[in-house]
């Protein structure tokens, strides 16, 4: 199993390449044993590796017109970029996987995640219609293709430079305070920092990309694999929804994702969820299994369902098995729980009848977000109306917890005190 984000290394340090080589075999082929050691070799370099056996998977040496064994065929941003037949020298082969742009790229995800079960090969899945409902529910409140242009437009790139090298995930903004946005994330991209290199986060607006800089909030790289990334975009931007507690997603429910591959703009992948809770069942870890193994780039983006609720946040692919293992919403809620941000998946219903009414309802707001228009509110209707969050964090520690603390009814005195009023 593969972690899909990826660092962007110096020229002439050596690395597997960007690409996914594909080998189309069939039974009895004398020729593709003989290459069995060539193939071993590659995998055990690196190079991310995707078996076809004509006998089980025919559709895809019709798709892509395999006429003889065995077959190696280069993909690389899905497009083909090199096919060879028949048995082929190693070198020639790490020549056809070499990147284009002359950079090389490794995978940074040292650990090897096993499932907890036998894997079964999984049938080719079709792409879902944007206008295709999930089987089986009822028919979407916000139309699909909104919900699509939603996640696309809350998707951001990450960059961790770190000793010359840049590493590279996806994001998704799913809060929003005052001028502040929460990016959730994959953790593993902070790992080799210890959460301590700098970090970039570019948004994508109407064609231009914006970068801002980030700030780790929490990270666990080791188990579950997710973090969040505090920015101030600059401008209103509109976060997705977390799916609630209460609705969950099942083994076949149609999804789509979004993700930079190779660090590209974001694209969008069609697919369905195949296991819930699958993988590393001895550690609670909450996970999802999805058809269609990720491209690395894609670490860090999130899997939504036909609302456009984000349930899950890509981690790993499993190229042998044509497989991707996501962050499942348990461990989303496990995250949000540590910085007392339970709100953003709570059922609507509990939401509300945990809030006070007020005559001037306002939303709860960050110290870190609060804006010049609230400074020049009184500060009888602030104390009254709002509450006040303070994130306590040791500079010199940020893989430990937040420390968080939160002031239901802060007093006149205390909002002088931090400037938030006069």
């Amino acid at each position: 199993m593969h972690m899909l984000c990826y660092l962007l290394l110096a020229a002439g340090v050596s690395g597997s390449s960007d690409s996914v080589l594909v080998e189309f075999t069939q039974p009895g082929c004398h020729a593709c044993v003989t290459m069995e050691p060539v193939v071993g070799q590659l995998q055990r370099e690196g190079v991310a590796i995707r078996r076809v056996d004509a006998a089980r998977e025919s559709h895809l040496v019709q798709r892509y017109r395999v006429t003889s064994f065995p077959t190696y065929l280069v993909l690389s941003g899905g497009r083909e970029i090199a096919r060879l037949q028949g048995t082929q020298p190693i070198q020639t082969l790490r020549q056809a996987l070499a990147n284009r742009q002359g950079q090389r790229i490794r995978d940074t995800g040292a650990r090897n995640v096993k499932p907890e079960v036998p894997q079964t090969p999984l049938s080719a899945v079709a792409a879902s219609p944007v206008s295709q409902a999930i089987p089986g529910e009822a028919m979407p409140s916000v139309d699909l293709a909104q919900a699509v242009e939603r996640a696309q437009a809350a998707t951001v790139r990450i960059r961790v430079r770190e000793q010359g090298a840049v590493g590279v995930a996806t994001g998704t903004i799913i809060d929003t305070h005052g001028e502040e946005a929460l990016v959730l994330t994959c953790g593993h991209v902070f790992r080799d920092s210890q959460g301590k290199a700098p970090i970039e986060v570019e948004l994508f607006i109407q064609g231009q990309i914006h970068t801002v800089p980030g700030q780790l909030i929490d990270y666990e790289a080791k188990t579950r694999d997710i973090a969040l990334v505090s920015i101030k975009p600059g401008f209103p931007v509109q976060p997705v929804p977390v799916i609630s507690k209460d609705q969950l997603p099942t083994s076949g429910t149609a999804a789509f994702s979004f993700g930079c591959d190779r660090g590209a703009d974001p694209t969008r992948r069609d697919t369905r969820i195949t296991a819930v809770n699958k993988y590393n069942q001895h550690l609670g870890a909450s996970n999802l299994e999805i058809a269609g193994a990720p491209t690395i780039g894609r670490s860090g983006g999130g899997l939504f369902d036909h609302q456009g609720r984000i349930v899950g946040v890509c981690n790993a692919a499993d190229f042998e098995d044509d497989i991707g293992i996501y962050a499942g919403p348990g461990t989303i809620q496990w995250q949000l729980d540590r910085v007392n941000l339970a709100s953003l998946y709570q059922p609507r219903a509990a939401v509300a009848a945990a809030t006070p009414r007020s005559n001037v309802p306002a939303p709860p707001t960050r110290l870190a977000a609060v804006t010049s228009p609230a400074a020049s509110a009184p500060a009888a209707q602030i104390a009254s109306n709002q509450e006040v969050i303070v994130i306590l964090r040791d500079k010199n520690r940020p893989d430990n917890p937040t420390k968080i603390k939160t002031f239901d009814q802060p007093t006149p005195d205390m909002l002088k005190l931090l400037g938030l009023t006069r």
